[in-house]
């Protein structure tokens, strides 16, 4: 695993469609739209928590069932239970010292949201070595759930 590569990430989170239906498209911004991005921040809060303190089950709880990861260089990660095994080996070698997302657009599309941004890390081999410090770009594609989450 190339580890300045590791998060040039493009992670893309799919869900199973809950209704046989496509939902209606919602307005461009207002009350509702402002709501969805809340909940799309919180949705990356937690996944920056969950990366900052190496704990690869809170990491994947956060994908659905039959999400797909797609690093650069490496094979796509397809499905919940392969992430949470790529994050343990991923943690296993690195420990995380800081880890920050910050979105540059949220687009809401009916059901699906993209959240684009940019992130930015440090951490450390577990065995010694030199600080690793990274920066890139993220794509997440999210699907609104039965409850209203993302």
């Amino acid at each position: 695993m190339s580890v300045h590569r590791w998060l040039a990430v493009s992670l893309i989170l799919i869900t199973p469609a809950a209704s046989g239906g496509e939902e209606p498209a919602r307005p461009a911004s207002g009350p509702t739209v402002e709501l969805d991005k809340a909940a799309i921040d919180k949705t990356r809060s937690q996944y920056a928590g969950a990366w900052r303190a190496g704990s690869a089950a809170r990491v994947a709880a956060l994908y659905a069932d039959d999400a797909i990861v797609l690093y650069p260089n490496q094979s796509a990660v397809a499905g919940r239970a392969a992430i949470l095994a790529y994050f343990k080996a991923f943690y296993d070698q690195y420990a995380p010292e800081t880890f920050a997302l910050t979105s540059d657009e949220i687009r809401i599309a009916g059901k699906w949201a993209f959240d684009r941004g940019s992130y930015r890390l440090t951490m450390s081999l577990r065995g010694g070595g030199p600080r690793i410090e990274d920066h890139g770009k993220y794509l997440v594609i999210l699907e609104r759930q039965a409850d209203g989450s993302w």
